[in-house]
């Protein structure tokens, strides 16, 4: 028996021409964090319409309405509560290039501003494992979209830093282990909660925590650059070995 073939998202979920009115807006909020709860638990397939409408108050044609259909309320529940996404590429057109710290601060910034929602960024984590599970094309869209783009940007700037024409594997691992920072807010949730919950407990907590990663983020560039210009270093002098100060042998002491 063949599997079942993953739903067909559409590209994009409809939205209103005109803004809407308060009351809409709160209606829209209700219906995106009951969707986002529902399919996190029960996953698309498993979650209906009625379900929604029913856990958000509201009438179940304001899904057609703010969505277009259950897809377009999908794609909105794993995307929009985590805010868009901030690509590297997003650097104004004409200015300067960003320094590394500059596009550091950006990437770990984008990551870590969510973390301010609380409870949903822990939904949306959930939402985002069922979908690798379970997929309907939105994570291998995200993945083709955004992460790919952005590590590929990250790692350009880290050639030109370096001054490689090309990446290696030490530049890609060395991207990922900046990103992975961030990551583990996300994914090690609960334990940052056990151990220690200050770091995120408050804005001004979180804000603190950012300014650290960018700062840990840094210090991984510059050792790399380090490590990088002392294999040039011996590279360059092959046949010169640093001679090592003899040491006299003394006896053992036993262990007390």
């Amino acid at each position: 028996m063949p599997a079942p073939s993953a739903p067909s998202l559409p590209s994009h979920s409809p939205s209103p021409a005109a803004p809407l009115p308060a009351e809409a807006v709160a209606a829209r909020t209700r219906l995106l964090h009951a969707a986002l709860r529902l399919f996190a638990e029960h996953g698309f397939a498993k979650t209906s319409i009625r379900q929604v409408a029913q856990a958000a108050c509201v009438n179940p044609a304001s899904i057609s309405y703010y969505f277009g259909d259950k897809s377009g309320l999908y794609r909105a529940a794993f995307t929009e509560p985590m805010g868009g996404p901030v690509s590297l590429d997003a650097w104004p057109k004409g200015a300067r290039p960003p320094t590394v710290r500059e596009a550091i601060t950006l990437l770990i910034g984008s990551f870590m501003q969510p973390l301010h929602e609380g409870e949903l960024v822990e939904l949306c984590m959930r939402l985002h494992f069922r979908e690798m599970l379970d997929p309907t094309g939105l994570w291998q869209q995200e993945l083709e979209c955004d992460i790919k783009p952005d590590h590929a940007a990250l790692v350009t700037l880290l050639c030109d830093e370096f001054g490689l024409k090309t990446a290696d594997d030490d530049v890609h691992r060395l991207a990922m282990a900046i990103t992975a920072l961030a990551l583990q807010y996300y994914v090690g949730r609960d334990v940052v909660q056990a151990v220690r919950p200050g770091l995120t407990s408050s804005p001004r907590a979180l804000a603190a925590t950012t300014v650290r990663l960018v700062d840990f983020a840094c210090s991984m560039v510059e050792g790399e650059r380090a490590r990088r210009l002392a294999a040039r270093a011996a590279e360059a002098a092959p046949g010169v070995a640093k001679a090592r100060p003899r040491q006299s042998r003394q006896p053992r002491k036993p262990l007390q």
